[in-house]
This record gives structure tokens, C-alpha cells and sequence, in this order.
């Protein structure tokens, strides 16, 4: 049976934005206690049944699914997935005796998170997005602990004493190459100012179509280079139609030396997943953001709005966007090196490099006061 003062449950996933927090935080654990037992609870429809395991942890499955948006005949079965779910955990929990649940959004952490509540286990969450997900508006009475990404956050949660804002936890970004050596690494000119487009792993094609068409317009118009990440369905379409501004283009499915690219740029071009936005707040780059309007409660478009007053980044609706908006757009932020300053000493304002070690701490410091 595994020692109960070293054994930690992580409850979070469906997408990345909700699995990539658990893993920089069970990461920051091992690191500063490696004798932890650390533990993940997800379904096997989610993207954490292929990160987790690859990542090393013992990944637990359980059978809660959301429900969907549309009437469809499958929601009459949420209820019991739901219920069954809440056994699982029960059992998960007795059988674990973790010293404590981290849940970090996506449905499959909201069972888990309850059941541990009523079991008396210390309870933490780390909610990713301006405007809390179902799960941590639902739970957030019932847990011990809730780290916020974002001071607006606590506007949409009743219960005020257990709230604190951290940021969100990403990965350890090298940033302390010269910018110079940044661009040459990507084959482009040293000196030229760098766009950096990128949609997640597979890519935002609303983005890279707005983009493609106003390309020819962009590198006429506007003395710029840019990296982009254009996704796997987009980029053979994208490297056929741009061959003939190759020479100021680096183009590939997907980037996974991000570092580096956010380094080279001078500015992004991107979607305003929370994960997305921490990090580029952490390199203090200025961005343009097309939220993805399918997002979960607009999620994406609060996150974008928030950082777009903080004066960080510039916001175009995706209902919006055209060929010709992004390219005044991009021209106003490439030309103008004063803004892009102001706009990059905003960013780092509204950045939390310390998120990680924070909520680690918070962690260790409620299990201590639990007496666990």
C-alpha cells in the first residue's frame, strides 16, 4: 500500500490546457520531495491518456464524460456516468490515501475533488481561466484551497477566504539566448523583426487562413520575418502557397522548441488559451489574440479581454477577422517599437514566474496545517 504522507492525486484533463498545470505541478513536487507517490485521474478519451503515461505517472481511469451541448440521447446517461464516477473515486481515494487532491479543471477533476471533500482529504485547485470552469465555480466552497490565474476570478466565486491568486503554473521556458542567436536558429535574419503564429498543437486554421491571404500583403508592405506553427492539417496547403516568401518564412507543423520561438519574436499571434497566455506574459511578449469563440463560456474571450486592458495584448474577435484587420493589425504592431515596449512591460507585470513554486508551496503549507 503506497505511504500516505508521499502520495499525491492529481484530477485534471479532456485538453491540455487543464493536463499541462498538473504536470509542471507534480513535476515542481517531485522535484522538492522526491520520495512522492504521485498519482493522475483522467478518462481514456482524453489528451491525458497519451501525456500522462508518457510522462511517467500512473494514470487512473474513471468513466465521467461531460455533457454535450446539443440535445442528444447520450445525456440521458450523464447521471449515471456520474454516479459511477463517484464510486470509482470513492474507491480510488480509499485504496491511494493520498495526503491530498489537486484537481486542475476539465470534468473528469469535478467527482474526484467532491469525493476526496467528503472523505476529508485536503483539497487544492488550480483554476487555469479568467472566468472559473464548471467544476471550480461548482466546488469551490468545498475545497480547502483555490489558486486563481487572474484577480477578476474572484468575482465569480462566493467564498473569499480560501481564494488566492498564483498564476498559472507552465513549463520552464530558456529564454537567455541573444534574440539575434534566437532567429538564426529558425534560419531567419538576425535583425529583422519576428512574428511568431501558433494555434496550439493542431494549429487554428481561421487564424492561418487570414493570414495566408493577407501574406503577399504583409511581407510587401511590412519589413517583417515570421515563425509560424501552422498546425498538421494546414501545412502542406500553407507551404505550397508561401514558397515564394520562403526566405522570410519558417514554417512547421509544430514548433517544440517554443523557447526559442519566443525568444526570436518581437510579437505573436495567437489564441488565448490560459496556458498560452502565462507563457507569453512569462517572456514578455506582445501579442495579437484571436480567441477560439468555441471555447467553453467564451472562456478564451475573457482571458483575451483581460490581458487586452491590461494593455499586454490587442484582441480580434475571430467573427471579426479578416485578411485586412490583421493586416493593419500586425503593420501598427511591427512599426512600432514604442508600443511593442509598453506593451511588453505590461506583459511581464501580468506575469507570474513564480507560479509554480507558489502553489507548491500553498500545497505543502495546507497539508501541514491539516496535520497531514
Amino acid at each position: 500500500m503506497p505511504d500516505r504522507a508521499f502520495t499525491y492525486l492529481f484530477a485534471g484533463g479532456g485538453t491540455g490546457g487543464h493536463i499541462y498545470p498538473a504536470i509542471a505541478l507534480a513535476e515542481e513536487l517531485l522535484q522538492r520531495q522526491p520520495e512522492s507517490d504521485i498519482h493522475f485521474v483522467g478518462t481514456k478519451k482524453g489528451l491525458e491518456r497519451k501525456v500522462v503515461p508518457e510522462k511517467g505517472f500512473p494514470l487512473h481511469l474513471i468513466a465521467v464524460r461531460g455533457m454535450a451541448r446539443y440535445r442528444t440521447m447520450a445525456n440521458l446517461l450523464f447521471p449515471f456516468r456520474l454516479l459511477w464516477s463517484l464510486i470509482q473515486s470513492v474507491a480510488l481515494l480509499l485504496r491511494l490515501r493520498p495526503r491530498a487532491v489537486i484537481g486542475t479543471g476539465g470534468y473528469v477533476s469535478g467527482p474526484v475533488l467532491y469525493a476526496a471533500s467528503v472523505l476529508n482529504v485536503p483539497t487544492l485547485i488550480q483554476e487555469q481561466n479568467s472566468y472559473p470552469g464548471i467544476t471550480t465555480r461548482l466546488l469551490a466552497r468545498r475545497v480547502d484551497r483555490v489558486h486563481l490565474s487572474f484577480q477578476s476570478s474572484k468575482n465569480y466565486l462566493k467564498k473569499k477566504d480560501n481564494l488566492f491568486v498564483t498564476g498559472n503554473p507552465v513549463r520552464h521556458l530558456d529564454v537567455s539566448v541573444s534574440q539575434n542567436k534566437a532567429r538564426q536558429h529558425f534560419g531567419l535574419d538576425g535583425d529583422r523583426v519576428t512574428l511568431f503564429v501558433f494555434g496550439g498543437s493542431q494549429g487554428a486554421s481561421a487564424i492561418n487562413q487570414a493570414l495566408l491571404e493577407g501574406l503577399e500583403a504583409i511581407l510587401q508592405e511590412i519589413d517583417l520575418q515570421i515563425i509560424w506553427s501552422t498546425g498538421p492539417s494546414d501545412y502542406q496547403e500553407i507551404q505550397q502557397k508561401a514558397e515564394i516568401r520562403k526566405s522570410r518564412l519558417f514554417l512547421a507543423p509544430f514548433i517544440t522548441d517554443m523557447p526559442m520561438a519566443y525568444r526570436a519574436a518581437d510579437c505573436a499571434l495567437a489564441r488565448a488559451g490560459a496556458i498560452t497566455l502565462a507563457e507569453l506574459t512569462a517572456c514578455g511578449c506582445p501579442a495579437i489574440l484571436i480567441p477560439y469563440p468555441y471555447a467553453a463560456a467564451h472562456h478564451q474571450e475573457e482571458n483575451a479581454k483581460t490581458l487586452e486592458k491590461e494593455g499586454a495584448a490587442k484582441m480580434i474577435l475571430q467573427s471579426e477577422l479578416t485578411p485586412q484587420i490583421l493586416i493593419e493589425t500586425v503593420r501598427e504592431l511591427a512599426q512600432n517599437e514604442k508600443q511593442r515596449q509598453q506593451m511588453r512591460r505590461a506583459a511581464e507585470k501580468f506575469a507570474f514566474p513564480q507560479a509554480t513554486k507558489k502553489i507548491v508551496d500553498s500545497l505543502f503549507q495546507l497539508c501541514e496545517n491539516r496535520g497531514e
